[in-house]
């Protein structure tokens, strides 16, 4: 069973109890209890076959006890016994199977129950065998380690997956073992971080991809990372940990091999640009930080919560409109030139038939990744306040639109809290949307309400209504009544303004015929003075 598969065992385990109390840590043998069972052990192969010379018998003892591989040996078997056939079973169960384990891999005869079990002991028995005595036992690290990079959360006793451990869950392959890189990068605090792949370890081992030596080499210049970190990524297919005995010099050489698909991680890791991967692993990871911070009563939380998933997305739109541009930008050069090319000839009248669904269709394409990257890159930064009026003059002032548009109001309103920018593209969809809907005249009122506590706010248009069955499901993402609608406009309305501003907004009835949206704003908490 690899790393990543104990992993997401542990983490699909936690998930199954969610809310529940946490499971109790693994059992692990004690030093003493292995070298005891290991003299027994050898003591019976002595007898079973005396024709065995001493000098070979001590060859095998010595592989068995060099470096204690024989404890790392018993105590990684041990915890993937559990993760596999043995979960829950009692600690005579796990030792007896210990036992037989050892005992078939001096080839001693070791009854077991069935033929399948035999086959899942000998697989596990190889890869606690395989992990290589220049590291430390694995002991607890599944669950210490899902600790670490904040895969699970741990209140009292109880333990949940976080958002980090969900992402995990969601992936296979080498998605998976991408993702688990991307948050250790994010998270590391540095090159001997035993939890955490480092940047820098991550570019030596691509500078470095061999690195065997003399034990007195790592006495005199030890390794400038983490090798606990390094038998992770043994155990993420990355590398081989390699350990030779040279039997003429009687001399054992360690270190370590990187292999072609560790190689193909590290690269795509360390790409100059940001990912898709490494902006979720900042944000999701700088997030579990401040929610661990809020838990102790902190004040950061309050101070910071609004920027770190904001940034992200950001980030994210950056990435989007970069992609969008880059794929389109060209093709609408190419159209161009493909426009210019069919000028008299006889394709020239049926290319003039779809150019009014082209051109228009990558012209609104580029626009909206333009307003996404605009409006995201303005929920970077902390809310602030502003002035209701000001922001409506604004936003119907900002319109090239034969619409009547009257706005009434006192002009002492107090102000909002948010992002202006986008309260003013909020309004310019609304305005927008009456106007593809056929109104003519649109009125809009604020008045404060007698609590002094919300402004209400009401948008009226004289254009052809919405239906009351529509009147919800208009605000949601990618519905839209207008034929050839993106179902984004009142998506980013509604967003806005339940979202940033903590108000509400509704599609109700209006008198006469037409549209009414209603909107109850929060004003701002005034500093008492």
């Amino acid at each position: 069973m690899s790393f990543i598969e104990e992993l997401k065992g542990y983490l699909q385990h936690v998930r199954d109890t969610q809310g529940g109390q946490a499971g109790p840590s693994p059992f692990v043998p004690e030093v003493s209890w292995i070298r005891s069972e290991l003299i027994q052990l050898f003591e019976r192969v002595e007898s079973a076959q005396p024709h065995v010379p001493p000098e070979s018998l001590k060859f095998v003892f010595e592989e068995w006890t060099r470096k204690n591989r024989v404890d790392s040996f018993a105590k990684n078997l041990a915890i993937l016994l559990q993760h596999s056939f043995l979960s829950g079973a009692p600690q005579p169960l796990i030792e007896e199977h210990l036992r037989l384990a050892m005992a078939r891999r001096l080839g001693l005869h070791a009854p077991i129950a069935s033929h399948t079990r035999a086959f899942e002991l000998d697989r596990l028995s190889q890869i606690a065998w395989s992990s290589r005595s220049m590291l430390t036992p694995l002991d607890n690290s599944i669950l210490d380690y899902a600790l670490e990079i904040r895969a699970i959360r741990r209140e009292g006793h109880r333990s949940e997956v976080g958002p980090i451990g969900e992402v995990l869950l969601s992936l296979t392959g080498r998605d998976a073992i991408q993702w688990l890189l991307h948050v250790e990068v994010t998270q590391s605090m540095g090159p001997l971080d035993d939890w955490r792949l480092s940047r820098d370890t991550a570019e030596y081992l691509l500078v470095n991809p061999e690195n065997i030596r003399d034990p007195a080499y790592w006495i005199l210049y030890p390794a400038a990372y983490s090798l606990r970190t390094l038998r992770r990524l043994e155990g993420l297919g990355l590398l081989v940990i390699v350990e030779e005995f040279d039997e003429v010099h009687g001399t054992a050489y360690t270190g370590y091999k990187l292999l072609n698909e560790g190689r193909r991680a590290f690269e795509a890791l360390l790409l100059p640009d940001d990912s898709p991967f490494s902006v979720l692993a900042a944000t999701l990871s700088q997030d579990e930080s401040l929610a661990a911070l809020e838990q102790q009563g902190s004040k950061v939380w309050s101070e910071a919560n609004f920027s770190s998933s904001a940034i992200a997305t950001a980030r994210q739109a950056r990435m989007v409109v970069h992609e969008i541009r880059n794929a389109l930008v060209p093709a609408q050069i190419a159209l161009g030139s493909l426009y210019t090319a069919l000028v008299g000839s006889q394709s020239e009248a049926e290319l003039a038939r779809f150019r009014p669904r082209i051109d228009p269709g990558i012209d609104r394409a580029l626009k909206f990744v333009t307003d996404l990257l605009k409006t995201t890159e303005l929920a970077a930064r902390a809310p602030e306040a502003f002035d209701l009026l000001r922001s409506l003059a604004d936003a119907v002032s900002s319109l090239a639109t034969p619409l009547r548009i009257h706005l009434q109001g006192s002009t002492d309103l107090p102000s909002l809290s948010g992002y202006r920018e986008r309260f003013v593209l909020a309004i310019v969809n609304l305005l927008r949307n009456a106007e593809q809907a056929g109104a003519q005249q649109v009125s809009i009122e604020s008045v404060l309400e007698a609590n002094n506590r919300n402004i209400l706010l009401t948008v009226d248009d004289d254009g052809s209504g919405v239906p009351p069955a529509d009147r919800e499901r208009i605000f949601q993402r990618g519905i839209s009544l207008r034929p050839g609608g993106a179902g984004e406009g009142l998506a980013l309305v509604k967003e806005v303004v339940e979202i940033e501003l903590h108000g509400k907004i509704a599609c109700v009835d209006k008198p006469g015929g037409g549209a009414r949206f209603r909107m109850r704003l929060p004003v701002a908490e005034r500093t008492p003075r």
